[in-house]
């Protein structure tokens, strides 16, 4: 395995060319499948053709199981993907390798730079092809090795064979939901079809179990009295990916968030800011805050599989009912909540510091420090909290923007957690750090209902978890 050469790339560019020319979406719609398996990995890709609708064109090869079981995902969740989180998940969960047909401000410099320098150029609405590679958790990339590029070249030009026979109806291409469906494969140098059976890919999914390994924690959650109140696990992704470095692939952070099921108050949350997820810390975080509350629920209800068997062994030690129910209200309730409180933005990197905007959030902190001292809303405070209020709002108001690039009013919490951990313990002087959550609170209530920064309730909740 290496690296794209010309000579492939050229191969597939011509392929997605002759694909968006014969336009198979005029006549197929994106829940019908065909599988074509690569001769050389051996692969089996679940090919997806896009378009029916006439927005977004694009042919999508899932791969292998893992792929499979993304591809069915928003399937299985058709009662559910009109929720925004629900439908990224769906999207940032997909196993495939996929081309696309933009308009110009739809591709990338680097898109661009790769066409031009094979000798292509597009132009008008819908004609840019966008290769990509996705793979779970991260952040779409560009087709880069040479199996991704020769795979997707196969997979368009066997599709192109199968929807053509489809529109002239000498065959009737299956829906993902059907039980047989068609394979493209190589024997003995040709390519041959031949139907197969879809239920062991149906019951092919594999959930990776978690075992609870702290078993001293265990222990200490057994002997909590044990309360009748039903708690809700959801799982589900930030809309806004990150960016760690210029160039980098990013990547989304993972959310695990638990809540009342009467009441929909949040009982627990965990912000993995990580690609790697890190599953005995979140189980472990998870119990002591049960320990931390002085009380274990009657019934844990986990919204799907994956989070059932991050659960089911920790709920096993603790003698807590666990069971599947993927319609938990109000877990979606409160990740539509974060959704519509952080929204959803475009993310840049600064390459330098601009010093006109440091030099006016300082003047903004001192601003806000004055006013409140005039009006008299830190005679509330006790005296440490007043003593240390001004150097405390301004280390973290330009913590905020020198490391993370954001100015007070788009403040997200998965920034604030990183400077409240690894930034504040650092610049704050110890008496100032035993202050700083009190002075947070305070600070942030007041930016909150002057609608300064729309999402408060979730940056407090924060930062009452991170000090």
């Amino acid at each position: 395995m290496g690296n794209a050469s010309e000579f492939e790339l050229k191969r597939l560019y011509d392929a997605a060319i002759a694909f968006k020319d014969l336009k198979p979406w005029m006549w197929m719609y994106a829940s019908q499948v065909i599988v074509v398996k690569d001769k050389e990995t051996g692969i089996e890709g679940f090919c997806s053709v896009m378009g029916m609708m006439g927005e977004h064109f694009s042919l999508s090869v899932y791969l292998g199981q893992e792929g499979y079981d993304s591809y069915r995902y928003l399937y299985d969740k058709t009662n559910l993907c009109y929720l925004d989180h629900v439908f990224l998940k769906g999207e940032v969960r997909r196993h495939c390798i996929s081309v696309s047909f933009e308009s110009l401000e739809g591709v990338t410099e680097v898109d661009i730079a790769q066409a031009k320098a094979l000798g292509y150029d597009f132009n008008g609405a819908n004609q840019w092809p966008r290769f990509r590679y996705h793979e779970p958790g991260l952040y779409s990339w560009y087709i880069e090795e040479d199996w991704q590029c020769q795979f997707l070249t196969e997979a368009l030009r066997q599709v192109m064979i199968m929807a053509r026979l489809h529109r002239r109806k000498s065959i009737d291409i299956p829906d993902i939901s059907d039980d047989k469906y068609y394979l493209r494969y190589v024997e003995d140098n040709n390519w041959k079809t031949k139907i197969i059976e879809a239920a062991p890919y149906k019951d092919g999914k594999q959930v990776k179990s978690v075992s609870f390994e702290n078993k001293f924690l265990a222990y200490k959650l057994k002997k909590l009295p044990r309360f009748a109140i039903t708690l809700q696990a959801i799982q589900f992704y930030m809309p806004n990916p990150v960016i760690l470095e210029e160039g980098m692939q990013p990547f989304y952070m993972l959310i695990t968030a638990i809540v009342d099921s009467e009441e929909g108050q949040l009982f627990f949350l965990d912000i993995q800011e990580d690609r790697v997820i890190n599953e005995n810390g979140v189980l472990n975080a998870l119990g002591n805050q049960l320990l931390q509350i002085g009380v274990r629920p009657n019934l844990i209800q986990a919204e799907d599989e994956e989070l059932f068997a991050l659960l089911k062994d920790f709920c096993k030690e603790i003698e807590v009912e666990l069971e599947l129910e993927d319609e938990v209200e109000s877990a979606h309730e409160f990740a539509q909540y974060l959704y519509d409180e952080v929204g959803v933005k475009t993310e840049s990197v600064l390459e330098e510091e601009n010093d006109g905007d440091i030099k006016r959030l300082t003047h903004f902190t001192d601003q806000v420090y004055e006013l409140l001292s005039e009006q008299g809303s830190l005679d509330e405070l006790a005296i440490g909290a007043r003593h240390y209020y001004k150097e405390v709002i301004e280390t973290f108001v330009l913590a905020m923007y020198t490391l993370k690039n954001q100015l007070p009013t788009e403040w997200t919490p998965s920034e604030v957690k990183h400077v409240c951990l690894t930034v504040l313990p650092k610049q704050l002087s110890t008496e100032a750090l035993k202050e700083a959550k009190v002075i947070l609170n305070h600070f942030i209530n007041i930016l909150g209902e002057d609608d300064v920064l729309k999402g408060y309730k979730m940056v407090l909740l924060v930062i009452n978890n991170c000090i």
